[in-house]
């Protein structure tokens, strides 16, 4: 029984990649899982994160991020986290955009077990997740082990069509969609720096459980 590897990758910037890893980072811990969030991105926007909510007052630093973080914006990333991370460790890697860093994501990658799509429901966004899923084809020779994929449909509008017509049409395309959608909900979209409230966390149990429920019975994390 093993832990669970995860990369959040896209194509471009401001997808939700660094709100969703840090998210689920603290459900995983939450739940009792040892936790490792590595931040890829040169951009640091996890690692500032974590700096941030370290010093929100009356919150004390190691309740802030309740996890182990580390910046590793290397395209030897794929061989560095093997001797960073623990056996049952809930590994959660904060990939850079590929268009601007694919060196990095793309050993990202190769790391990860699973790699989540995180997509908003509109067609741009769904165009965007092809190049994805072709750089997860492409690195799939250079893996010691076959990756999972999947969308994570998120910033979808209470009760709009769009959400359900996303699914389809992703579907349509061949892509696993995790069964739960993350809402567009200001807790989410005003978190950056700030500790992580309670309110709102239930979703992110739900993609958690979705995730778990991927790797099964090969994995031993809790949700």
């Amino acid at each position: 029984m093993t832990g669970l590897s995860l990369a959040l990758a896209n194509l471009k910037p401001g997808t939700g990649k660094t709100t969703s890893a840090v998210w689920l980072a603290h459900v995983f811990a939450q739940a009792g899982n040892s936790v490792l969030l590595v931040d890829a991105d040169p951009s640091g926007s996890a690692l500032e994160w974590s700096d941030l909510a370290a010093m929100y007052p009356g919150v004390a630093p190691p309740t802030a991020f309740p996890f182990r973080i580390v910046a590793l914006p290397s395209p030897e990333m794929h061989r560095r986290v093997p001797e960073i991370a623990q056996t049952d460790d809930v590994v959660i890697i904060d990939a850079p955009q590929l268009e601007d860093h694919a060196a990095i994501a793309l050993s990202a990658l190769r790391y990860a077990d699973e790699i989540l799509i995180p997509c908003a429901p509109s067609p741009i966004e769904i165009n965007r997740t092809t190049p994805v899923r072709d750089e997860i084809s492409e690195v799939a020779a250079a893996r010691d082990r076959p990756a999972r994929s999947a969308v994570l449909l998120n910033r979808c509008v209470a009760r709009a069509n769009s959400t359900a017509d996303a699914r389809e049409a992703l579907q349509g395309l061949g892509y696993d969609v995790l069964d739960t959608a993350v809402p567009r909900l200001e807790v989410y979209a005003q978190s950056f720096g700030m500790p992580i409230p309670e309110a709102g966390r239930e979703v992110w149990r739900r993609v958690a459980h979705d995730l778990i429920a991927r790797c099964a019975p090969l994995c031993s994390v809790r949700s």
